[in-house]
């Protein structure tokens, strides 16, 4: 059958397209490639997930938790209903926001074997290539007629991602999974990201295989030894303080160069108390951001930016998903094993890597370059675990056809 071949090159089509997607500049019918790349995605990842329904019926199952995800993304488009001056800014918002669900659920359809587990994780180290090339490119200015410095903050997640498969991969690949961490961390680092680049240094120690409670303990000092170092470094202290030198104390202080965030946030919270409980409405951040931030359509902080679209109601409920989207996904590191335990603490650690960045960006929609590859990663997980479960149930308990069971696979 030739559906479910194309279902799964989809879904590895998906870490590849966020590596291509840094540069801006590059526009068809009023609209930047990128935004024909999503929408693209969107109509094919949908129809991929009719056909196989339609054909298999129930041979072919969502695994995706779609029920946790489908309360959040559901109560977004309900709050169209209420938008301020709703218009396709709004429509658009809510299609970037709730995609990711269309790619997980893809993922864990089309995504059934170890083997395609190990294809889809190699797509994710290749596209570290492409990422660099941008990076270069950006760095020797060598396409002055595209804008690859809005493309920097997307792409230290993406690379953020990368990393996070790399370091997935330990034990027992120690040497890859570091070599690839380390890399992740320089592109992060050269691309000026601060936050992401903070995140990548703490993955480490948010990793729950690395070695003994004493090996952990020298981890996290050395991996605060590489903080202060970064820190220290010339580009990074002239992107966290106006004066280009500060210290810890500034830090902890908070007298930090933010941009324009902490000038910005205390007017945009305002703005959401005239709203409180259901909110402005998803895509209602864009415009009003632009009016108390000159230069700016973003919140750069999702967080904040939850509760000013969706209110009270929309923020507690993505708080619970949240929440309960780390749990699932540490039970699963802990209860499954080989590539799909690596594939669950790869997409647990870019799940960490989403909460942290969350409070000093716009990772949620950031869905081409970042939640698209982590849903990929969640639903590659859940289908294959999944199948693999089934596949045990359906074992003999006796000893023997367990044995020709496993010869047969």
């Amino acid at each position: 059958m030739i559906q479910p071949r194309l279902g799964y090159l989809f879904v590895l089509s998906v870490p590849m397209c966020a590596a291509v997607a840094t540069p801006r500049g590059l526009e068809f019918g009023g609209l930047n490639y990128t935004g024909w790349l999503w929408l693209g995605m969107l109509v094919l990842g949908v129809l991929l997930i009719m056909i196989e329904k339609a054909i298999f019926r129930d041979q072919r199952c969502v695994r995706f938790p779609v029920i946790p995800w489908a309360a959040y993304f559901g109560f977004n488009w309900i709050s169209l209903i209420w938008a301020d001056d709703f218009g396709a800014r709004n429509v658009q918002d809510a299609m970037q926001v709730s995609m990711p669900l269309v790619i997980g659920a893809a993922a864990s359809m089309f995504v059934e074997t170890d083997g395609q587990l190990r294809s889809l994780q190699r797509v994710f180290v290749i596209s570290m290539l492409p990422l660099f090339v941008s990076l270069i490119i950006w760095k020797l200015d060598l396409m002055p007629s595209l804008d690859f410095d809005t493309g920097m903050r997307p792409l230290g997640l993406t690379v953020g991602l990368i990393g996070c498969v790399f370091l997935a991969m330990t034990p027992p690949k120690y040497l890859l999974a570091v070599t690839g961490w380390a890399v992740s961390l320089a592109i992060c680092f050269a691309s000026g990201g601060r936050t992401v680049t903070l995140s990548i240094l703490a993955l480490p120690m948010l990793h729950p295989r690395i070695g003994t409670k004493l090996g952990r303990v020298a981890l996290c000092v050395l991996m605060l030894v590489l903080a202060v170092v970064v820190f220290h470094s010339d580009s990074f202290q002239q992107r966290f303080f106006y004066s280009g030198h500060g210290t810890l104390e500034d830090l902890m202080a908070g007298d930090v160069r933010g941009s324009g965030r902490f000038d910005a946030w205390p007017k945009i919270l305002d703005h959401a108390m005239l709203n409180p409980w259901l909110g402005h409405g998803i895509g209602s951040a864009y415009d009003y951001v632009a009016i108390v931030w000159p230069g700016m359509n973003h919140v750069q902080n999702d967080y904040l930016r939850v509760f000013y679209e969706t209110g009270a109601v929309g923020f507690v409920i993505f708080i619970v998903v949240a929440i309960w989207q780390t749990i699932n996904l540490f039970a699963h590191v802990r209860s499954s094993t080989g590539l799909v335990q690596q594939t669950f603490l790869a997409a647990w650690l870019g799940w960490s890597l989403f909460l942290i960045n969350a409070t000093t960006g716009n990772p949620i929609s950031y869905n081409l370059w970042f939640m698209n590859p982590l849903f990929a990663l969640m639903g590659a997980a859940y289908g294959v675990h999944a199948l693999q479960s089934d596949a045990s149930s359906s074992v003999s308990p006796d000893p023997q056809d367990n044995l020709d069971f496993y010869d047969q696979a």
